[in-house]
Order: C-alpha cells, then structure tokens, then sequence
C-alpha cells in the first residue's frame, strides 16, 4: 500500500556557521558553466564562475549548481569550509579568501 522510499545522503560539510549567511538568486549568463559552491562574478550579461581576471567582481559562492532554467542561490555572506570550495582553475585558496572578505565571506 505505502512504499518507503530510500535514499543515501552524504553531507559536504560546506556551511561553518558562525557568521550569518544571507543568499541572493541569479541568472548564470548564456553558454556558462557554473559548479556548486563555486565563486561567481557578474558582468553585464549576468553571472558566471569566476576566474583569475573576474575575481574583482565577485559576487558570492553558489549554494548549488544553476537549475534548467539557468537560475542559481549564492551566498552572499557566510562562513565556509575553504577545500570544499570548487577553485577556479588558477585561483589559489588564499587569493579567494582575500576576493573573498569585503563580501563578509570567511574561507576557513
């Protein structure tokens, strides 16, 4: 009559708390690749991952990757673990936390 569904979670251990975080949507722009709990920086044709060049628009850390419609959560403050941060390729951690601090975003 009533079927128990079963399912596996494995946490990520993302969120450290300690600091509020407040999250905001967005639009990933046409053609970009976002990962969950990368960086993302926008321009004028709306959000993508950040790289070494757009750390200076850094806008937050998404909280998961964009639906079908192209819609992502990013944090916009928060406390998070640094290494399960997915790193733009040539972005060191200690780059990110620094693009990172006038957003109240803490790598730990």
């Amino acid at each position: 009559m009533y079927g128990v569904k079963e399912a596996n979670y494995i946490p990520d251990n993302f969120y450290l708390g300690g600091f509020p975080a407040l999250t905001e949507a967005g639009i990933i722009k046409e053609g970009a690749t976002v990962r969950k709990h990368a960086p993302v920086a926008l321009d004028a044709d709306g959000l993508a991952e950040a790289t070494a060049e757009t750390l200076n628009r850094l806008v937050g850390i998404t909280a998961d990757e964009p639906d079908d419609n192209g819609n992502v959560v990013y944090y916009q403050t928060g406390t998070f673990r640094g290494e399960a941060v997915a790193l733009p390729e040539g972005v060191a951690l200690d780059a990110l936390k620094t693009a990172c601090r006038p957003l109240s975003i803490f790598l730990k």
